[in-house]
């Protein structure tokens, strides 16, 4: 690692609109840190449109600009994932290709950075641009994850952050198939700190977390984090059965004592619908978390690369002796004879 290099790294998928006004911005950056070297990760997460274009166009232009385009779409996650394996510098900064987190709060990480700090952690002060609906559901989602999560969540925090390379290298052990990475940075622990900034609106385009996206990625959350989803349907059914025990030696007085026959088929009924959907829902819970362990015992890749511009080939064989998604993207590379080195030149 270069102590003295800063890398950024950038997921993108469908973001035409958006690619050459945040590359100039974050060029543009750079001039208020001269002392630094840098490397610009972006990370081509399948899209469909003229993305894949326009990220070779500036990698022809500037060898600073590295690029990854994944094979297929594997989610805002694991394209973020794709960019860390491939850094190189001494402090890493991620942020998003759509300019609602300013390039410009950039260089204020860095000094918390140098500093002392291991982490530093991007807090929404504002959210300019943002439905009511999502405001809302986003501070009850924070405030619920917080309550039930063995690890504290930061509210209101996205994946706008800045962390050295140590933290790099212990982030590498976990690889979660599905990943929240804004909880696996706060559980890493080290020397963190918060600070604020406005966020921006969108620059252009549309955004790619749809509803169905949002309700999937925070029940990756849920159950990544915690396991509080069991222990309340322990509780639950202890409850039930307790009551259940209760209403049967009241049933039993009032036939055996009391001499009284209830018919009670409504109320034998919506039991009977209750507690069925009680248990469906409690298998349901329990499939989840069976289910992700089936998927990490597959130990399927996380992310796959079919081409890369401007990669170090002796950096990506010595990650790839480290990490089997750099392995299996180097060979599919080699495959290609596509790999091209900082210098211009081909790799076979």
């Amino acid at each position: 690692m270069n102590n003295e290099k800063i890398s950024i790294v950038v997921p993108c998928y469908n973001e035409k609109e958006t690619l050459i006004e945040f590359n100039r911005r974050i060029n543009k950056m750079t001039v208020s840190l001269p002392q630094h070297e840098f490397e610009f990760i972006y990370v081509n997460d399948g899209s469909m449109d003229t993305t894949h274009c326009i990220l070779e166009k500036m990698a022809n232009e500037d060898k600073r600009v590295k690029i990854l385009h994944l094979a297929r779409n594997r989610g805002h996650q694991n394209a973020l994932t794709a960019g860390l394996d491939f850094a190189t510098g001494g402090i890493i900064v991620t942020a998003d290709a759509d300019l609602q987190d300013p390039p410009e709060f950039i260089p204020e990480m860095i000094e918390k950075i140098k500093s002392g700090f291991d982490i530093v952690h991007a807090q929404r002060r504002k959210r300019n641009g943002e439905t009511w609906f999502k405001l809302t559901s986003a501070g009850i989602f924070y405030r619920f994850l917080r309550w039930i999560s063995e690890t504290p969540i930061i509210e209101n925090c996205g994946d706008f952050r800045a962390f050295t390379a140590p933290v790099l290298e212990s982030f590498y052990g976990f690889r979660s198939n599905n990943r929240f990475l804004r909880g696996t940075f706060s559980q890493l622990g080290f020397r963190q700190c918060v600070i604020q900034y406005d966020r921006d609106q969108r620059y252009a385009g549309a955004t790619k977390y749809s509803l169905f996206k949002m309700v999937d990625f925070s029940i990756d959350a849920i159950l990544g984090f915690s396991a509080m989803p069991i222990k309340v349907i322990t509780f639950f059914s202890l409850f039930l059965w307790f009551v259940s025990l209760v209403y049967l030696i009241k049933s039993l007085i009032e036939h055996f004592v009391l001499q009284i026959t209830v018919p009670g088929w409504t109320s034998i009924i919506v039991l009977i619908i209750f507690f069925t959907g009680l248990i469906l829902f409690s298998i349901a819970v329990i499939g989840s978390y069976i289910g992700r362990i089936y998927l990490q015992v597959q130990q399927p890749p996380l992310y796959w690369v079919a081409e890369a511009r401007n990669i170090d080939p002796s950096f990506m064989r010595y990650r790839a002796e480290q990490l089997s998604e750099v392995r299996i993207s180097e060979r599919i590379i080699n495959c290609r004879g596509e790999l091209q080195s900082p210098d211009g030149q081909r790799k076979a």
